[in-house]
């Protein structure tokens, strides 16, 4: 017997349901209708052998809109099933954030590490220093040196360590030392006494230098500055000689 188009498709939905017969409660109560649905067909295409030819033709035409209406109901709910049916409302899942939360918490964490790259790459680092000894000063002491109120015996050494607080960036520096005294008519002058021009790299982050004791054989105040080839001032630190 020639199969019809309903059994055909009622043949074809349950065989591929069938593979996917674990992913819902639902697809499996589908194939189990289907496979019912197909048996009950084949059941009345027997009985319908049997009949006679008038009862056939009588019953034809009923027989077939009733096969169009289930086989457009089974398209539909198959459809409905295999392409994913919107979500209702009531189902939907509510610890998911709104759009507009998602770009907000973007948008901060995108402008964390941009300022995270500049900080990285062009942050100045602690103000420059210069820390002033009577010996030799190493890193690991010169930031426990005092800044302020320096007094030094004379025709001692003056040893010098500039801590740049980050790369110095420049090619040369120029170290001046400077007294500070009142002229004849009480007026405030700074004479430069000594200055030393280094080469030093711009990835450095430090560099020493001396004053010699034969610039300090006479009390007074004085004064070192780290300039920049062009003059710049970069850091200053005043102190004594007693």
């Amino acid at each position: 017997m020639k199969k019809s188009r309903k059994d055909l498709f009622r043949k074809a939905i349950a065989e591929n349901l069938s593979e996917r017969s674990g992913e819902s409660n639902e697809l499996g109560d589908f194939v189990s209708d289907m496979k019912r649905s197909r048996e009950e067909g084949n059941e009345r295409s027997g009985e319908a052998e049997h009949s006679s030819g008038g009862a056939e033709a009588k019953n034809s035409l009923p027989e077939q809109k009733e096969e169009k209406e289930a086989v457009s109901a089974m398209e539909s709910r198959w459809k409905r099933l295999t392409a994913g049916e919107a979500q209702p409302a009531a189902f939907a899942d509510d610890e998911e954030p709104p759009r507009w939360r998602r770009f907000i918490v973007f948008g901060v964490v995108g402008l964390l590490v941009l300022l995270l790259a500049y900080w990285a790459l062009f942050s100045p680092g602690s103000r420059p220093t210069i820390y002033l000894s009577n010996a030799p000063i190493e890193e690991t002491i010169a930031h426990n040196l005092r800044t302020a109120n320096l007094t030094f015996p004379k025709n001692k050494t003056v040893y010098l360590f500039f801590a740049a607080g980050g790369r110095i960036g420049q090619e040369k520096v120029v170290v001046r030392l400077t007294e500070i005294y009142a002229d004849s008519s009480n007026m405030m002058k700074e004479e430069t006494v000594a200055q030393i021009e280094s080469s030093v790299r711009s990835s450095w982050r430090y560099f020493t230098t001396q004053f010699q004791k034969e610039y300090f054989d006479h009390g007074g105040r004085y004064r070192v500055h780290v300039l920049a080839p062009n003059g710049e001032v970069i850091a200053s630190q005043e102190f004594r000689i007693q």
